[in-house]
């Protein structure tokens, strides 16, 4: 069983990974968990890591088809690993996949046309080139911009900002390349009925706590879980 959780930056997304993480450690036999992309690999994640602190220039210096590559070669690699545990039966949970380089990467392109060139050759590069395995359950947390914004804004601390070297990431740097990154997700989850969206505000548009999201997750997640022969 392959779960993805996917999301904005700063989105809560690893507060609901960890929780997903602890539940599956309770239920399944072997859960192996991944974030994407890995700063600490050797080529791509260290490609990846000097990309996002700026050394290459900034977030329009580098064609989002270059930086696709980097993030599918990440994945590409790990693919094995992947791939022997699904085959032994085992769970695997996964901190971004595919679909955050599709949204990442075409949010940065303004021509429609070529937004769905890039999409399509992502997609085509990550699952058939590579061959990496398809989710059983693909999750966008769809969070309000302004909660986004507020936590960009603060000093972002912990273990998985080390690849910063105390810099700043460039795809963090500008809330209107978050908003534009939230309509390639949602299109996404528009175009793919496997990629489920779970809103994570209230009717008025406020964020919802975090067990109460965790409980919205877990409400896709369980049934999953519980099928026969998948946990």
């Amino acid at each position: 069983m392959l779960i993805v959780i996917e999301g904005l930056d700063g989105s809560g997304k690893s507060t609901q990974v960890k929780k997903l993480k602890t539940y599956l450690q309770s239920v399944c036999k072997e859960l192996e968990y991944i974030h994407f992309p890995r700063y600490d690999t050797a080529v791509y994640g260290n490609l990846i890591s000097r990309f996002l602190r700026g050394d290459f220039g900034s977030i329009d210096s580098v064609h989002p088809q270059l930086v696709a590559l980097l993030y599918a070669e990440d994945r590409h690699n790990a693919a094995p690993a992947m791939k022997d545990v699904l085959e032994r039966g085992g769970t695997v949970l996964l901190d971004r996949y595919v679909y955050s380089n599709i949204a990442y990467q075409c949010a940065k392109l303004k021509d429609i046309q070529e937004k769905e060139e890039l999409r399509e050759w992502i997609l085509h590069t990550e699952f058939v080139d590579f061959s990496l395995p398809k989710p059983d359950l693909n999750i966008f947390l769809d969070v309000p911009l302004g909660f986004v914004e507020s936590k960009l804004a603060s000093d972002r601390k912990g273990g998985d900002r080390d690849y910063l070297d105390g810099g700043k990431d460039i795809h963090e740097a500008d809330i209107s390349f978050q908003k534009a990154v939230k309509e390639m997700y949602l299109q996404q989850c528009a175009l793919d009925p496997d990629f489920v969206k779970v809103d994570c505000a209230d009717s008025e548009g406020r964020m919802l706590p975090p067990d109460e999201i965790f409980a919205r997750v877990l409400d896709l997640v369980a049934p999953i879980v519980y099928s026969a022969g998948r946990c």
